[in-house]
């Protein structure tokens, strides 16, 4: 059967809700439901927000103790994908459970399939505090209530579901638990919607280009990106393919050396034969691809042994992973 996500909505079998007329709540500015999922009935919408591309680590599993009997954090399901985070609090005649369920039934009726879910004790010690530290809903600062989460709250219930779609699958947890200072359920919300990241957005011109050959002789040229552990070059490389072709054809004169760098994963041997080929392969791609003479560009694998920062970290090891234009 083909199933296809549209608009959730949470469908209560009971008498319509009575109104918080005489409760100072509001949803907070500009904060908006996801169009995927439609809030409870009564709530209010106190902390959202929304990043085009993140990562998100979603608990798994309960959380466990060591042998000092410290809890140790849930496993978890890590997904990268536009990201979505909901804060709700539902109406004071309404409990966690039935908050809880009504988001479950929803769910489960829109097709989607059930990752893990857990009630109370069976989630383990602190589980909300664990749980919504790996989902940094501590950084949803909307409003005074969002900012405290699930401070002073009791029973959590969570379920984290999934729908596989073609164009990219869709999580979401749900995590409702009773505040005992609000006497109210409170309700956390986290869509990932999968889909790859946008690159491209930044480019090297060629007045730049210029300019660092002239100043030093070289330039860092990042956005040229390869097929894991191939010499294949990505289509995305391509704007920054053209601005050399456009360096090189501002001036007819100008001889370069195509320098390929990686970090210092792996054997230098092997990284060094890597980033030979695939500086080849830039070469290969301005002879072949724009018409560039042969004689004004040669190829240079330098692997891991010119690094430009520390290994010792993912931001050192993004920058060491280049290429150099070298003045000849």
């Amino acid at each position: 059967m083909k199933l296809r996500l549209g608009f959730i909505a949470l469908v209560l079998l009971f008498a319509p809700l009575s109104s918080w007329a005489d409760n100072d709540l509001k949803d907070c500015e500009a904060c908006k439901d996801h169009p995927l999922l439609a809030r409870y009935p009564g709530s209010f919408l106190l902390g959202a927000d929304q990043k085009g591309f993140e990562e998100a680590a979603l608990p798994l599993g309960p959380t466990t103790q060591n042998a000092a009997g410290e809890n140790i954090a849930p496993k978890v399901l890590n997904v990268t994908g536009k990201r979505t985070r909901l804060f709700y609090f539902a109406p004071p005649e309404r409990s966690g459970i039935e908050v809880f369920t009504n988001y479950q039934e929803a769910l489960q009726k829109a097709g989607m399939s059930v990752l893990w879910t857990c009630a109370d004790t069976q989630c383990g010690g602190d589980f909300a505090s664990q749980a919504l530290e790996l989902l940094h809903l501590n950084h949803l600062d909307n409003t005074p209530q969002s900012s405290l989460g699930f401070t002073n709250s009791e029973r959590p219930r969570y379920l984290l579901a999934k729908l596989a779609r073609a164009q990219g699958d869709v999580y979401i947890v749900v995590m409702a638990a009773d505040k005992t200072d609000q006497q109210c359920p409170a309700i956390f919300v986290l869509l990932i919607e999968s889909k790859p990241m946008e690159k491209g957005l930044v480019t090297v011109t060629a007045n730049a280009l210029d300019q660092s050959l002239i100043s030093s002789g070289k330039a860092v040229i990042y956005g040229i990106t390869f097929d894991f552990d191939k010499a294949d070059i990505k289509p995305e490389s391509k704007a920054q393919l053209d601005q050399i072709a456009q360096l090189m054809r501002d001036h007819a004169d100008l001889k370069l050396a195509i320098t390929g760098h990686t970090d210092n994963q792996g054997a230098a041997d092997y990284n060094q034969k890597l980033s030979q080929r695939r500086a080849d392969a830039i070469v290969a791609a301005l002879v072949g691809n724009y018409g560039l003479a042969a004689n004004r560009l040669s190829a240079q694998g330098l692997g891991s042994s010119a690094p430009i920062a520390s290994n010792d970290n993912e931001e050192g090891k993004a920058k060491n992973r280049r290429v150099e234009l070298v003045k000849q």
